[in-house]
């Protein structure tokens, strides 16, 4: 374990307790990972002081700290890692990219995938370093690893609400394209959840290609876009 993720993990469980599992928890977010008993408002507190007096901390350093978090054995260490980017300097966020595809061979489930995949790094980060991240996000697509063709879909929505992009909105929809046949639920929310991110900026193209590809599109993907569209809200 990395020392970094030692001291993390000690003030984890100075604010919470021991290690449980629920079968209702697990069969909901997808994983038999043990949790720690802790709320997410605490957690974060916890991590933003940590990450306030360990801002010298170098990109190397940062890096090797998420990875070790990714590779602990609770659902609640594999989450922190993807909260902390949200506390990082411009400078511990310079890493490869092509680090995420290691880090998501070690989640699983919806709430560990999206943790990781939608912090405030994705928002600035894939549109910054975007050479090698549109590679690394046609990569995951393919992948045989249901965890990372989610991870290609949601890590797209956050820099997605943000102005035109167009290479961005070409990526999401060959992206789409690849798994839009797919029936799990970690897939179709997914997809659902990228064509409503891309509205505010491409809702002339959205309109259209949910329109053309309607009947190739999963049903709740076509429905709750189509809200979206009429309503502003995913539920109208």
């Amino acid at each position: 374990m990395n020392l970094h993720h030692r001291e993390i993990l000690k003030r984890i469980k100075q604010n919470s307790g021991t290690p449980t599992k629920h079968t209702f928890s697990d069969s909901y977010l997808g994983n038999e990972h043990p949790r720690y008993p802790i709320s997410n408002p605490v957690l974060r507190g916890v991590l933003k002081e940590w990450m306030k007096e360990h801002r010298e901390l170098s990109v190397n350093d940062f890096t090797k700290l998420l990875t070790s978090l990714f590779e602990g054995a609770s659902s609640t260490e594999k989450s922190t890692a993807g909260m902390l980017l949200d506390y990082a300097t411009p400078e511990q966020k310079q890493f490869n990219p092509k680090i995420f595809d290691l880090w998501l061979n070690h989640v699983i489930g919806w709430v560990e995938v999206d943790t990781l995949c939608t912090s405030k790094y994705t928002s600035t980060e894939i549109t910054a370093q975007w050479k090698p991240w549109r590679a690394l996000l046609i990569k995951l697509s393919k992948s045989k690893n249901i965890q990372k063709r989610r991870a290609s879909m949601v890590l797209l929505c956050a820099p997605l609400r943000k102005p035109d992009n167009e290479e961005l909105s070409e990526v999401a929809l060959q992206n789409i394209d690849r798994l839009k046949a797919e029936k799990e639920v970690l897939i179709t929310k997914a997809i659902s959840w990228v064509l409503r991110s891309m509205i505010k900026h491409y809702r002339k193209r959205v309109t259209t290609y949910v329109t053309e590809n309607k009947t190739t599109l999963p049903a709740i993907a076509v429905r709750e876009t189509k809200k979206k569209l009429k309503t502003g809200r995913k539920n109208g």
